[in-house]
């Protein structure tokens, strides 16, 4: 009887830690922690790293930051408005074209992008929760 119980519960705690791992990789959009933005939509986010608005609702100016990762990146597109890289890709070719907007800024990968929102007020970007540290802020999770 002991040796089915240990069995069992051998079965069972890697279940226990998967909601936690999930978490974990939950897409989360990020500024400074000094900003005064509290939280923002999924509208907003949508139209400040897709180029429409560059401007938080407080009116001061938002700089966007991509991360050069693909897999990070597809997670955040996919995740915010439903399109691949390729989608994505598309749509700022025709937008730089045209001359309309310029695609938000790119950082090399996630830790530069949160240094960078760390030290400038203006920034916002992206990342796993679990690269959430105490000098940014969760303004949006993708994930809910």
């Amino acid at each position: 009887m002991r040796a089915k119980r240990h069995a069992l519960l051998t079965l069972l705690l890697p279940l226990l830690w998967l909601p936690h791992a999930a978490c974990a990789q939950d897409v989360v959009v990020i500024v400074n922690a000094h900003s005064h933005v509290r939280s923002l939509t999924r509208d907003q986010v949508i139209d400040i790293f897709m180029g429409r608005f560059r401007q938080f609702p407080s009116g001061a100016t938002a700089l966007p930051i991509d991360i050069a990762d693909p897999a990070m990146r597809q997670k955040f597109y996919e995740r915010l408005v439903h399109q691949s890289l390729a989608q994505i890709g598309a749509y700022w070719a025709r937008l730089v074209f045209s001359g309309e907007a310029s695609p938000p800024f790119q950082a090399p990968n996630a830790r530069v992008a949160l240094t960078l929102v760390a030290t400038n007020p203006d920034a916002i970007a992206y990342c796993y929760r679990s690269a959430v540290t105490r000098q940014v802020k969760v303004v949006l999770d993708l994930d809910r």
